[in-house]
């Protein structure tokens, strides 16, 4: 019952990671002026938003196969887009323009850090992400490849 909850608790873990990084990239498309710096971040939050997607799919397919490893990340990963977007619909507010300009970029700061620092970070987590579910892929992948031996060799 343990493992049930621990992968529901994941695959819950998995949808608000990719609802976050899926809001964050529609708020900042949504602005019509992009620095060099906003679109390399909208491209680092396209690639992340289709990891959890994988990550879904193998924890779906696989059981008994330990990924609780993934909830740190997951959950950082979940916390830091969501407070991102926060923050930059906070400082939009403030620039006294309507929604669909935010000409600040260059200003703009998350935990006392600069855009690339915050889309280095982002990196990290699906780099974190994707390590786990290739671990987890080859796990699986031994596992098959040992019970499919010891049926042939009987």
């Amino acid at each position: 019952m343990e493992v049930v909850g621990s992968v529901i608790g994941l695959l819950q873990l998995i949808g608000l990671t990719q609802a976050g990084s899926v809001s964050l990239y529609k708020l900042i498309e949504s602005f019509r002026f992009h620095p060099k710096v906003v679109r390399d971040l909208t491209e680092e939050l396209e690639a992340l938003s289709s990891v959890p997607s994988a990550l879904r799919e193998t924890v779906n397919a696989t059981s008994g196969i330990d990924l609780s490893s993934l909830e740190v990340p997951l959950r950082c990963c979940s916390k830091t887009c969501k407070e991102f977007e926060q923050e930059l619909l906070k400082c939009s507010s403030r620039s006294g323009q309507d929604r669909t300009t935010f000409r600040d970029w260059a200003k703009f700061r998350y935990m006392g850090k600069d855009i690339d620092s915050f889309r280095r970070m982002l990196a990290g987590y699906k780099l974190t992400i994707n390590i786990a579910l290739t671990d987890a892929n080859l796990y699986a992948s031994t596992l098959f490849s040992i019970h499919i031996k010891a049926n042939t060799s009987t």
